[in-house]
């Protein structure tokens, strides 16, 4: 226990020290961590979009006028039948010609093809977990081949595209989580780097009189770690205030863009993991910068090299 009110007391007292330069890398840890944040919260948000958007995905069967009312009802079997589907909703002639006269209100394009040209149908809704476009392709495939089914349509090239874009921005979000990470470890070993630097001939005294290597990296790693740490938090603060200005600006604007997005915060696990993150790559990076150091100027044998 003293050992470690110790190492926490060092790490302290390496920030004091550099006050100044232990500011700036707050500072640049605390923008990096939270333009991350401000990635992940596009990221999450665009993900929920996405996905209420996938809640409505489904298919329309148009049965051929000749279709009998045995084959109407094999494919009503068929589809209730199918673990992949939802719900199946068939909608006659006459309802589709009622629905027709309610959202367009032009009964005069109707009297001028002479009847009613609208034919039967079955609107089908796909679960979630098969709502990939390759397998909703196959799924649509077999259904077309029964007997009465005059046409299928699905929107194959809007999902298509939207599974795409949602791989493009995992790949993306990905590769700039990568480039942050490395900068994080950048700007936390060369500080540490600076305060080992600034406590060399301390640490020097330390080593010849029997403290191992261990005994002298904790500090520092302790130092990394709470420098992510602090960051971290800094980054949530921050992140929280530019999510409630955006937030604020979209009900401002109002209309259709302020209903359609509709800003949800990031869950507490993000948020601890965006904290926990930053102190775990501030102790990889502190460990890391302090083995190469101390391999250079502080041998085993407790010898300086020339």
């Amino acid at each position: 226990m003293r050992q470690m009110i110790y190492f926490l007391r060092t790490a302290v007292e390496n920030l004091q020290i550099n006050r100044i330069m232990a500011f700036f890398s707050f500072l640049s840890l605390s923008l990096t961590l939270t333009l991350f944040g401000v990635f992940l919260l596009f990221y999450y948000n665009v993900q929920n979009l996405l996905q209420s958007m996938q809640e409505d995905v489904q298919f329309s069967i148009y049965l051929a006028d000749s279709a009998s009312e045995d084959a109407v009802r094999s494919i009503q079997e068929r589809l209730s039948g199918d673990d992949r589907i939802s719900s199946v909703k068939y909608i006659s002639k006459e309802e589709a010609l009622t629905i027709f006269k309610k959202e367009f209100h032009d009964e005069s394009l109707l009297r001028s093809l002479g009847g009613n040209p609208l034919p039967a149908s079955f609107e089908v809704k796909v679960k979630a977990a098969y709502q990939d476009p390759q397998q909703l392709s196959v799924m649509v495939d077999r259904f077309r081949k029964l007997p009465g089914i005059e046409e299928i349509q699905y929107g194959s090239e809007w999902l298509q595209s939207l599974d795409t874009f949602v791989k493009l921005l995992r790949k993306i979000g990905i590769g700039v989580g990568g480039l942050l990470a490395v900068a994080v470890l950048t700007i936390i070993a060369n500080t540490v780097r600076l305060h080992f630097y600034s406590r060399k001939d301390e640490i020097e005294i330390m080593r010849l009189i029997g403290a191992t290597h261990a005994f002298i990296k904790i500090p520092f790693f302790l130092e990394g770690s709470l420098m992510g740490l602090i960051s971290g938090g800094v980054s949530v603060l921050i992140l929280f205030g530019i999510f409630q200005l955006a937030r604020t600006h979209l009900q401002t604007i109002g209309g259709m863009i302020g209903g359609f997005l509709n800003l949800l915060f990031l869950p507490p696990p993000f948020l601890v993991g965006i904290a926990a993150g930053g102190g775990l790559l501030g102790g990889i990076a502190g460990f890391i910068s302090l083995s190469a150091l101390l391999k250079a100027h502080l041998p085993t044998d407790g010898k300086k090299r020339s």
